[in-house]
């Protein structure tokens, strides 16, 4: 993450604007007259034109991340890039006005964004962010008005961000405890390649047709979903689906996935098939881990014959950042100039981590960029060495250019080489970032990825006149509501639950209780509080003054969860518990205080009986972003109504029993709400409400109860959903195929198949959802990962809600 945040920092600061290339020397003058300067001449001849003019020095700097200095004889302005998770993580630029603060819109994280299941939602979030990147990106532009003041400051080197975005993370929840669970939006192959799909679209393309917005990329493929297997030294002996041959123990570095092929087919890659034909991402990132004993980076068979001939696909690759070095157990991160391919001679640093899967930097080379088809390094391995390769032989000029091409075309697709007049996305300016209508869609992502776990009794919403104790570690949490891998943010600075609720006049009193982990932050073995230790500590101090806080209260309400020192990169938890600590909070609360309501932040699923049993309301928030106190307050005091369903299974705490590196998800018990049958604390999709709804088929007599799969599909059904309590509320309406005693072997336990969220429902009122069941709803897979259709047997179609679904069986025949 550090080289990462280096390595993109440089290239959003070094290289001067797009805005005056194929201008010499950037003079912003005349025009040169070159081929991929004409936006007149096809995409293919512009690229074969500047693949001439450049030296192969030039473009084998060119596919590494920040490493070309601009070229004032061309007037060509290398590709820069950045991250977009849930929002542009960038500085914060220009103010437009008084009321902005210049900062990128940080919506929830991808796990808040999975509860809401709103394609609308999704795809007017990835309008924000490709808008926000570009205006980000142009403040670079000496054309864009500078707010109030007229006067144009001196050309900055570059905007603050980049042009491509290593995001979005696509991989699948597969495993409570994995350390980057908040980034994704859950453990669904069906629900994460939607979410891929509309994000993708809505970022990378806007009202321009001609040109990218931005051009994103979909990570990390393939088949990565483990950080770190903790302790790190390694007991257990390596299951079948899922080794590693380290002494230290598992990690991202040096794992070997070893799924069976149904689950490579019908789990792992499914939201990466949906990134490439649907959403036409135009990039993909490989991964740090292996798969079928090979590094991602390094597998022809899936990034060449699958991806770019099966598949279809014209992007270009890029590597995670460092990946390609610990192919060969080194890393040239402190290679100092003159590199070896400046004739240099210095030598990599050890890394006994990785995986031992090439032996020398020729070898390594020609792995990543022809065997692999990796185009565009993040890290340092193209920099410091493959002109040296080249000019070695280990690789072709062909391959170079073949990696250049690609890399080239992103750049002219985005309009980078073109003339500013008729380029509308050139011209947004600081109005559009942290603009009002920004700060609605971030509100609005708050309050619908709100999960209702439990309301019983029906202590929510709170009353106004209610004197309310806003107690536990998150209570006023600001920077900590943005979870990982965020912009700059002032908004939130000033929107922590505690701050809202006064603001807004609520009668609210608070302490802390406690802290998220017993020790103090970097006092705990492991990076920087992993796990959270169970011992005693000065930390709980505050935990007897909280309950007095509250049981002067009518209620209250404990914010509790974990943050960025109890899950992150890099490292898996051992526990989906709530730390001890807090445990202790709320025992201490609920001892004083019979009306309290527990509010979770956290990204990976939390797992406690104690709040399933013993406390009366509880709302899952995950890390609801720069609004989430308004939208928590919103919804504990009835503004709006939970409507959000959880995007994970959330298990018992002995789940974490079943070894982490088992990738096979159907032994051992089974994992993810397809194949899991045992008893859970709650099941993917549930979520409640403060009303409640009926779900009655649309002319049941037409229902069919047997269809020939091979003449009858897509099968039409449809749902009428009625409001049936008295509250204002959202609806999410989901539909699965289900497996009974007389389906195939080989059907999931249940498979969503669609959903839809509609949007305030009033009392009495009834809407229509429609969804159609069609072949890949039906489809198995078999041990050789090939999708099968047309095997005799029934199945269930269920519709509604996950505990009071529309149910109807048919048989296939």
């Amino acid at each position: 993450a550090g080289l990462l945040a280096a390595t993109l920092g440089h290239l959003a600061t070094t290289a001067p604007p797009h805005y005056h290339s194929c201008t010499f020397n950037f003079s912003g003058g005349d025009r040169l007259p070159y081929k991929f300067c004409d936006p007149s001449a096809t995409l293919e001849d512009r690229v074969a034109d500047l693949l001439g003019r450049m030296t192969y020095e030039e473009k084998s700097m060119a596919l590494a991340a920040g490493a070309l200095d601009p070229i004032p004889r061309l007037g060509y302005v290398p590709l820069s890039g950045g991250e977009s998770t849930h929002g542009v993580a960038s500085g914060c630029g220009m103010a437009a006005n008084i009321d902005s603060t210049g900062c990128p819109t940080s919506f929830p994280a991808g796990v808040g964004l999975g509860a809401t299941y709103s394609r609308e939602l999704w795809s007017a979030i990835g309008n924000v962010i490709g808008t926000e990147a570009r205006a980000l990106n142009n403040q670079g532009n000496p054309e864009i008005p500078r707010g109030a003041s007229d006067t144009v400051p001196k050309l900055p080197t570059n905007g603050i961000a980049g042009l491509y975005f290593l995001d979005p993370n696509i991989n699948l929840a597969r495993d409570p405890r994995w350390g980057r669970a908040q980034e994704v939006p859950g453990e669904d192959p069906f629900l994460t390649a939607e979410y891929a799909t509309y994000i993708i679209n809505a970022t990378q393309r806007g009202p321009d047709p001609k040109y990218l917005r931005v051009a994103s990329t979909a990570k990390h493929y393939s088949m990565y979903d483990m950080e770190g297997y903790i302790p790190r030294t390694d007991p257990k002996p390596a299951p079948s689906s899922g080794y590693c041959d380290t002494p230290g123990g598992c990690e991202r570095w040096n794992f070997d996935m070893n799924p069976p092929q149904r689950d490579v087919t019908d789990f792992y890659l499914v939201p990466f098939k949906a990134a490439v034909q649907r959403a036409k991402v135009k990039s993909l990132m490989c991964s740090y881990n292996a798969a079928f004993g090979k590094p991602t980076c390094a597998d022809s068979e899936m990034n060449d014959v699958l991806v770019r001939r099966e598949w279809s696909w014209d992007g270009f690759f890029i590597s995670d950042c460092t990946a390609l070095e610990l192919m060969q157990n080194v890393k040239w991160d402190d290679c100092k100039h003159p590199y070896p391919s400046e004739g240099g001679n210095c030598t990599p640093d050890a890394f006994p981590g990785g995986h031992n899967y090439t032996h020398s930097v020729d070898e390594t080379m020609k792995t990543a960029l022809v065997t692999g088809t990796i185009d565009y390094n993040c890290g340092a391995l193209y920099k410091t060495n493959l002109f040296s390769s080249l000019q070695r032989g280990a690789v072709s000029h062909e391959d170079v250019d073949r990696a250049a091409g690609r890399i080239f075309t992103t750049q002219i697709e985005l309009g980078m080489f073109d003339p500013m007049d008729g380029q509308q996305y050139v011209k947004l300016g600081p109005e559009v970032v942290d603009s009002n209508d920004s700060r609605k869609i971030a509100l609005r992502a708050a309050q619908e990825s709100l999960v209702l776990l439990k309301n019983d009794p029906a202590m929510l919403p709170l009353s106004r006149t209610n004197r309310v104790a806003f107690l536990g570690p998150h209570a006023n949490s600001t920077q900590a509501l943005l979870s990982n891998y965020h912009g700059q943010n002032s908004l939130v600075n000033t929107n922590s639950p505690l701050q809202v609720a006064l603001r807004d006049g609520y009668d609210v009193t608070y302490h802390y209780g406690c802290k998220i982990c017993d020790f103090p932050y970097g006092t705990n073995p492991g990076f920087p509080n992993l796990p959270c230790p169970t011992n005693h500590s000065d930390e709980r101090g505050g935990i007897g003054e909280a309950a007095a806080v509250a049981m002067l209260a009518d209620a209250a309400v404990l914010f509790v969860g974990l943050d960025q020192t109890s899950e992150a990169e890099n490292f898996d938890r051992q526990s989906i518990a709530l730390p001890s600590n807090q445990v202790d909070l709320i025992s201490a609360v609920l001892r004083v205080q019979p009306r309290t309501i527990v509010v979770l932040i956290h990204g990976g699923p939390v797992s406690s009986l104690m709040l399933k049993n013993e406390v009366p309301s509880v709302i899952d928030a995950f890390y609801p972003g720069e609004l989430g106190g308004v939208a928590i307050v919103d919804a504990l005091f009835g503004r709006v109504s939970p409507a959000g369903k959880l995007p994970s299974t959330i298990y018992y705490e002995n789940f974490v029993s079943r070894d982490i590196r088992t990738t096979d998800l159907r032994i051992d018990g089974g994992i993810t709400h397809r194949w899991y049958s045992g008893p859970v604390l709650y099941p993917f999709g549930h979520g409640l409400s403060y009303t409640s709804f009926s779900y009655d088929w649309v002319d049941v007599q037409q229902l069919p109860v047997a269809i020939d799969t091979a003449l009858e599909l897509p099968l039409s059904y449809s749902v009428v959903v009625t409001n049936t309590g008295r509250v204002v509320s959202d609806v999410v309406v989901l539909a699965f195929v289900s497996k009974t005693k007389g389906s195939h072997a080989d059907m999931p336990l249940r498979r969503l198949v669609g959903f839809d969220r509609i949007s305030t429902v009033a009392p009495g009122d009834s809407h229509t959802a429609h969804f159609e069941i069609d072949a890949d709803a039906l489809r198995f897979t078999d041990d050789w990962g090939e999708t099968q259709l047309g095997a005799s047997g029934e199945v269930r179609i269920e519709i509604g809600d996950i505990d009071h679904p529309a149910s109807h069986t048919v048989l296939l025949r």
